[in-house]
């Protein structure tokens, strides 16, 4: 029998794994020896044909991966049948806009006609406020959420508050758009509330007069959840799509906590000194909620992507300890990282590479005194206790950065005067709660001094 053709997904994810052989192989070539010596010393030109091959096996690879990771399947034909069986599912579920409309992705849009695509900014929402907008739009937005009931800080700066109230709004106008059909933008739904909000507040209305509290439950059937779970298991790379009994345990615990009240998004008004406050709750992220689920597993706990994970968990640790953060700092080596620790190499190597990385910009003296597998919290874990309490905060929440330029000299490490001297001439120090203390003291051993201070006279 002829063997099938490859097509597709199958076939680019068949040219990868050919690929990471090559890859493999081209390193081999570039690690190879000639009578005992490295290539690299032995025959430069030999070595650097070997380089320009194993780069190119590399570009290759990462290429594949790129057509991998966006590639989506064609959408299949429908008949006549199928396509009015989808139009009459989608105007009951309110996602077909009105006639002469359209559906757009784009946020904060108030074009005539035009509905927003809610599942769509929802899922962009954070990044939108993070990286789309810059300053002046942020403010902007901040202040278009504060004048709709949204307690939000005014700044330009990006904040997890504003994207949160950012992406509970976008919540609320699709919970109000698939209720009344009137406002079909986020921004048309943020000027309504807008408007509510100061007619309200001029009439001085009370507490007793509040709006009821109003909410929205996004339900998913059984073939819902059935292709969110299938998306997940692809997404988790598990190379196989979820079982029947793994979706019905997967759908019944979803049953059960969409029937809690916690899992409807909730918003509802209360008097806060004297004013009007929307306070808004989120509710149940019925994908967040299945993927959690999928991970408690034994499919996902036994499989290369739990390890990964595991292994990543590891590494960020290794890197927070040491003043990084790993999927910032190190966003680049990760995946090829992930995926050597996979294929057999000790974890170990890539811990002692952040470490080497953290402890370049030491002096020699410094670097000579580390041993190699320390982290530098644990190097420098003294000035650390010493700067968290003049604080008077945890040592989890001190900036390592800012010790280790407090800690170290050109000479070595910081003599205990020393640092007290760079600790106390920081512009915190005067209102933390060791400068009030010593403070305090001071003026106290001024005022004994002077004989203002004795029995039945009470310090300062």
């Amino acid at each position: 029998m002829a063997q099938q053709k490859l097509t597709g997904k199958a076939k680019l994810k068949n040219d990868l794994a050919q690929q990471k052989v090559r890859v493999v192989q081209a390193q081999d070539k570039l690690n190879s020896r000639i009578n005992g010596v490295p290539i690299i010393e032995s025959d430069p030109k030999a070595y650097a044909l070997a380089n320009d091959a194993f780069e190119a096996a590399i570009k290759e690879r990462d290429r594949l991966q790129g057509l991998i990771d966006n590639y989506k399947e064609p959408e299949k034909k429908l008949s006549k049948f199928e396509a009015d069986k989808k139009r009459q599912a989608d105007l009951l579920a309110g996602t077909v806009p009105p006639p002469g409309s359209t559906v757009s992705g784009d946020p904060n849009t108030d074009q005539t006609g035009q509905v927003d695509n809610f599942d769509a900014l929802v899922k962009t929402a954070r990044e939108y406020v993070k990286k789309t907008l810059d300053n002046k739009g942020r403010l902007a937005l901040a202040e278009q959420l504060k004048a709709a009931g949204l307690d939000v800080p005014i700044t330009g700066e990006y904040t997890d508050v504003l994207a949160e109230k950012y992406k509970q709004a976008i919540i609320n106008a699709k919970g109000s758009y698939n209720l009344t059909k009137e406002y079909s933008t986020v921004d048309s739904y943020l000027n309504e509330q807008a408007r509510q909000v100061a007619v309200l507040k001029a009439a001085g209305v009370g507490a007793d007069e509040l709006p009821k509290p109003f909410g929205q439950q996004e339900i998913y059937n059984r073939s819902t959840a059935e292709g969110v779970i299938d998306s997940i298991f692809t997404s988790l790379n598990l190379g196989r799509e979820a079982s029947k009994t793994e979706i019905d345990t997967l759908y019944k615990q979803l049953q059960a906590e969409q029937k809690k009240l916690s899992s409807i998004s909730k918003g509802s008004y209360k008097m806060v000194n004297g004013r009007r406050v929307l306070v808004q709750e989120s509710g149940l992220d019925s994908r967040t909620f299945l993927e959690n689920k999928v991970k408690e597993l034994p499919a996902y706990k036994q499989s290369q992507a739990a390890k990964s994970e595991k292994s990543k968990i590891s590494l960020a640790s290794t890197a927070l300890a040491n003043g990084y953060n790993l999927e910032t700092d190190f966003a680049n080596d990760l995946p090829n990282w992930l995926e050597s620790i996979n294929n057999g190499k000790s974890i170990d190597d890539f811990k002692n590479i952040i470490r080497i990385n953290a402890r370049r910009m030491l002096p020699e003296a410094v670097r000579n005194q580390i041993p190699p597998d320390e982290d530098l919290s644990t190097t420098y874990s003294t000035y650390m206790s010493n700067y968290a309490k003049a604080r008077g905060i945890p040592v989890s929440a001190v900036n390592l950065n800012e010790v280790m330029s407090m800690a170290t000299t050109d000479k070595g490490f910081a003599t205990s005067q020393e640092f007290e001297v760079k600790k106390r001439s920081k512009a915190w120090w005067d209102g933390s709660p060791e400068g009030i203390a010593v403070y305090t003291s001071t003026i106290n051993d001024s005022l004994k001094n002077f004989g203002l201070i004795g029995q039945g006279v009470r310090e300062v």
